[in-house]
């Protein structure tokens, strides 16, 4: 069952991409008559975060909201759980987006089979090349391969501890961040490593409410240095690109160690301190710095 729910007739199921979803929740505020500052009241009455500032982030953009985000909103405005539930599908459906149906191309010629395959294997080592120019990075020497799959990020300063998400009060909201907590209560979210291009990475959050979101460093006053984990993934600007570095001389067992490099300046992924709850930020490079230094190894 579709709900209109006071957005004009269109309930979530109508929405296709982000920027629907968005207007969707636009409209749905409008109609409630409430104020940025009465829906975060709301929510906090019931236990939840909706900072206004937040909110207002959100309906400014054409990005998928957190999942989180979108259930306290909803609530907010005084929908029931089960058409919370609705939009909280629409919103899993428009993030794993449509199955492409497979492309179909008429066979070549038998006369030209021969070209296109002798083409095909000149360009797959023109290729190959490339990318053993650009992985050496201007002709430094290559590191080690980084883990695949799901990795746990633990700081040599700190090995009983992986880097997780927390929540922190900051510029009076509370705020989804970057942290260290013991390992065994670090997942979800599940972590891992997306290549972005030029030997850059994402840090990828997964998690099986809040959805996917990757690490961004934040700038805004009372917020600057930490490490936020955002939707759209997309983006993949310097302040979302880490370059994934070995430590010469730092090792985890005999495994190589790293450094997580911004590419928004010459910052790298720190610690405010070094017991559970310390938040990961981005300050300026140190060689050999323990609370810089990481292990990454199979989840």
């Amino acid at each position: 069952m579709t709900r209109t729910g006071g957005t004009g007739g269109a309930g979530p199921a109508t929405a296709h991409d982000p920027a629907a979803l968005v207007a969707l929740m636009q409209r749905l505020k409008d109609d409630s008559g409430l104020t940025y500052r009465q829906l975060e009241q709301r929510a906090a009455e019931r236990g939840e975060v909706l900072a206004r500032s937040t909110l207002a982030d959100v309906l400014g953009r054409k990005s998928l909201p957190r999942a989180e985000v979108l259930g306290a909103f909803l609530r907010a405005c005084g929908r029931p759980e089960d058409e919370v539930g609705e939009w909280l599908a629409a919103r899993r459906r428009i993030e794993e987006g449509p199955a492409a149906p497979p492309a179909r191309t008429a066979p070549a010629p038998v006369g030209r089979r021969r070209l296109l395959a002798g083409a095909a294997l000149l360009g797959v080592v023109l290729l190959a090349v490339g990318a053993a120019l650009l992985a050496g990075d201007g002709g430094a020497e290559p590191g080690p391969p980084l883990p695949t799959g799901e990795v746990r990020i633990r700081p040599l300063a700190a090995p009983g501890l992986c880097l997780t998400d927390g929540r922190v009060l900051r510029a009076h909201a509370y705020r989804t961040v970057a942290v260290v907590r013991p390992c065994a209560q670090a997942v979800p979210p599940h972590t891992r490593l997306t290549a972005a291009g030029g030997g850059r990475h994402l840090v990828q959050w997964s998690h099986p409410v809040e959805g996917t979101g990757c690490l961004v460093l934040l700038r805004a006053p009372g917020l600057a240095g930490l490490l936020e984990p955002q939707n759209d993934c997309s983006a993949g600007g310097p302040a979302q690109r880490f370059r994934i570095e070995p430590v010469e001389g730092r090792t985890d067992g005999g495994r190589p160690a790293y450094r997580l490099r911004l590419t928004d300046g010459d910052r790298c992924v720190g610690l405010s301190g070094r017991a559970a709850g310390a938040t990961a930020v981005g300050v300026p490079c140190r060689t050999g710095a323990d609370d810089q230094t990481f292990a990454i190894g199979p989840g």
